[in-house]
């Protein structure tokens, strides 16, 4: 794979599969300008000009609205004309009933998970269509199927998907190129922030952050409208989307279940 890119923009690069991705980006992309977006400063940014953080909280709709200002000028006064690649991987979860949590946890995650990807997607298009590049989009097995115990994050996962889809295929015939990334459970700081008890996922379904971008990118370098990281999630996936709907439901509830911190409630 040769140089593509000459601006990388992250969200959510200061740990788990952003950091991965900003890593993999560099080796690939050595030439090119990383800008990451996210409340913490990876620590890779530190001492290296190329590498820009800019700090902002994308739950926070006015904080976001600045930085969105802030980015748009740097990356018009860049030298770097050339292509730019914009991955939306910022993201969270919450675990429990829906009424566990109150409604603000559950409209921060929307804020964080859907509308910072629509409205940075949306700002950026028009300096993508004029230099190409594309458009990478985190999303989630749990895009496949209702998630029980996972409501509001596997419906804005389902949203990511189904939105970077319809956009790939407005944007067919241009010079930006989409891509929905469906990782299945992998090892980040996701389980522990979400509120898990304990991870039980079986080791073949679950991936280290490394191999998820590296799956990533790969699907993205041949141009994949999306992709299901890993040979097990793909095939659970599709096992998944083969059963009605209401038994896909009740499935992903059983297993979600299993990690419920009391396994009395």
């Amino acid at each position: 794979m040769g140089s593509k890119y000459d601006l990388a923009i992250i969200t959510g690069g200061s740990s788990g599969i952003g950091n991965s991705i900003i890593e993999s980006v560099s080796k690939l992309e050595p030439d090119a300008s990383l800008f990451n977006l996210s409340r913490r400063i990876p620590a890779s940014f530190s001492n290296d000009p190329k590498r820009v953080h800019l700090e902002c909280d994308l739950a926070d709709r006015a904080a976001r609205s600045t930085v969105l200002d802030e980015l748009v000028r740097r990356i018009s006064e860049s030298p770097q004309k050339g292509p730019i690649l914009l991955v939306n991987n910022a993201g969270f979860g919450i675990y429990g009933d829906v009424v566990q949590h109150p409604p603000a946890e559950h409209l921060e995650l929307l804020e964080v998970n859907v509308c910072a990807l629509v409205e940075l997607t949306l700002r950026l298009l028009p300096l993508l269509k004029e230099r190409g590049g594309a458009v990478m989009n985190i999303a989630s097995t749990s895009a496949f199927q209702p998630t029980p115990y996972l409501a509001t994050y596997g419906a804005s996962k389902a949203f990511v998907l189904n939105w970077t889809l319809a956009l790939g295929e407005e944007l067919k015939g241009s010079s930006v190129h989409a891509i929905a990334v469906c990782p299945g459970p992998t090892k980040t700081e996701f389980f522990q922030r979400a509120g898990f008890s304990k991870r039980v996922v079986p080791a073949g379904y679950s991936h280290q952050p490394e191999e998820v971008s590296r799956m990533a990118l790969d699907a993205l370098y041949r141009r994949q409208r999306f992709t299901v990281t890993g040979a097990l999630n793909k095939a659970a996936s599709l096992f998944s989307y083969l059963l009605p709907l209401a038994l896909r439901t009740r499935v992903a509830g059983r297993v979600i279940r299993r990690f419920r911190p009391n396994p009395n409630n």
